[in-house]
């Protein structure tokens, strides 16, 4: 289910650059272990049915696999045990649309265990006479169908009461913000227009005086500040170089490699050869997710993608 909301938020909420392939990759991992625990627990079970020497145990079980409602247990196997294993392999569980698909056949699998261990267990009673196949009614059907639409109404409340942000992202803002305000006042400059506050960049209401907003003089794309990063990390040639995939760098998402590309950033060389200098300059001009690169130490992933 964590799985499955992380990619409706990466395309719905348009959240990219916050919910990486990396972090689909590594749900997708947890999504591999745990199914491969629920499919030892399942033999596990099986085991102590036959061991115990209990036939009617041994019967409930075997009854499961093999009865009338052997559909579903076998459905329950394929889609919580079987279907887990294919993210053995990186070029399905790095993919969006098969995560997606997985997760929601894993959603349904885990339906499908709850109806193994209600019916099965309730069908085929300790009295024969009791034995009768499961029918469900609309009352069932509605439950079923409210306790959904329950669900997704109580986490859409939360999500927008609650905003999920990252206490990392915070922290780092916070951070360079409070760097940012420093340098600032000690230079003596004025904070109109900066966005250190924002009340220099807003506008405030007066009482019978018409207020005129001053207009941002930050230039998020400063040529000067481009060309200092530039000489620090290298240019990029078209003509001799190979544009690298920077979304395979954790923390770099469509929007910001698009940025990387406007600024002339297009290869893991030139990511590679970042230093606190680069960073604070690359905050600079984008003028977004301030110590992002430096906290998720992108000049590290890059040497490790050019040696791998």
């Amino acid at each position: 289910m964590v799985n499955t909301l992380l990619i409706i938020m990466r395309k719905v909420c348009n959240l990219e650059d916050y919910i990486t392939v990396q972090h689909i990759e590594l749900m997708n991992i947890v999504i591999m272990i745990t199914g491969s625990i629920v499919g030892v627990a399942y033999i596990t079970e099986l085991f102590i049915a036959w061991y115990s020497g209990v036939e009617y145990e041994q019967y409930a079980f075997l009854n499961r696999a093999t009865g009338p409602y052997a559909w579903a247990y076998w459905m329950m196997m394929s889609c919580n045990v079987f279907s887990p294993q294919f993210m053995w392999f990186k070029r399905l569980r790095t993919s969006i649309m098969f995560s997606f698909f997985i997760s929601i056949v894993v959603n349904v699998g885990m339906w499908f265990e709850r109806f193994v261990i209600i019916v099965t267990s309730l069908h085929r009673d300790y009295l024969p006479s009791s034995w009768t196949m499961f029918s469900p009614t609309f009352v069932d059907i509605g439950i079923f169908i409210g306790t959904i639409g329950f669900f997704f109404v109580l986490f859409l409340l939360y999500a927008r009461t609650f905003p999920v942000i990252a206490q990392a992202e915070v922290k780092t803002i916070l951070k360079s913000s409070g760097e940012r305000y420093k340098k600032i006042r000690e230079r003596g400059d004025s904070l109109v227009g900066t966005g250190s506050d924002e009340r220099t960049h807003k506008v405030i209401p007066h009482s019978g005086v018409p207020v005129v907003e001053e207009k941002s003089t930050a230039k998020p794309h400063d040529p000067k500040s481009i060309n200092k990063l530039l000489e620090g990390i290298g240019s990029f040639d078209p003509m001799t170089q190979t544009k690298d995939d920077l979304q395979k760098i954790n923390g770099i998402g469509p929007k910001m490699e698009e940025v990387l590309n406007g600024i002339g950033i297009y290869s893991y060389l030139q990511v590679s050869k970042m230093t606190k200098h680069e960073y604070d300059l690359l905050d600079e001009i984008t003028a977004s997710f301030p110590g992002r690169a430096e906290r998720d130490d992108w000049a590290g992933q890059a040497k490790l993608l050019i040696n791998n």
